[in-house]
């Protein structure tokens, strides 16, 4: 499968990611990748940017929201791994790694 037909084929899966938030519900976030040459280091180094940017920064004043943020950020990443792995994509992956 070309590199072309693989990311359009990731578009559809990935563009929705459960994410559990420390009030135990479901959010759904988008993270565009279509562009993105996922094989590249660049292009996985923008995904993983686009995925840790998917949760929205609390007031760092505010200790509960950034235990939240950061629980929600590890669930969109591990999501955003498992989907790609689960479609065969290799991708450099340490780029997700101290993101």
């Amino acid at each position: 499968m070309t590199k072309l037909a693989i990311n359009a084929a990731l578009a559809a899966s990935l563009s929705l990611l459960a994410v559990a938030p420390a009030a135990a519900q479901e959010l759904a976030v988008q993270v565009p990748y279509s562009d993105l040459d996922l094989v590249s280091p660049a292009g996985a180094k923008v995904l993983a940017q686009r995925v840790e940017s998917a949760c929205e920064r609390p007031d760092l004043r505010d200790l509960k929201a950034v235990s939240a943020w950061q629980q929600c950020k590890d669930s969109v990443r591990n999501s955003a791994m498992e989907q790609l792995n689960s479609k065969g994509v290799a991708f450099d992956s340490a780029a997700f790694i101290g993101a």
